[in-house]
């Protein structure tokens, strides 16, 4: 079974949509009197779940072209007999 790389589309789109639900929620806890022991916690959550949707972006997009250029160099390799005859 070949595993495939998931689509940069959907990617990009679930950490632009995690951007804007994060934005919305910390709008909505400092706008609305919240608890204060919430604020933190907040806080917390809103800029952490962004800051992970870009690491995950940074992951893919790193890992994504040097895949690419190992298949490539690969393709190029010549077929040899292996030196034992097996």
């Amino acid at each position: 079974m070949k595993m495939r790389m998931p689509s940069r589309v959907p990617t990009f789109l679930f950490a632009a949509l995690t951007f804007v639900a994060c934005a919305a929620v910390f709008t909505a806890v400092a706008v609305v009197p919240a608890p204060p022991a919430v604020l933190p916690l907040a806080a917390l959550i809103c800029i952490g779940g962004p800051a992970l949707a870009a690491w995950h972006l940074r992951s893919f997009a790193a890992t994504r072209e040097p895949l690419t250029e190992l298949r490539r160099r690969l393709r190029e390799l010549p077929e040899v007999e292996h030196p034992l005859g097996l």
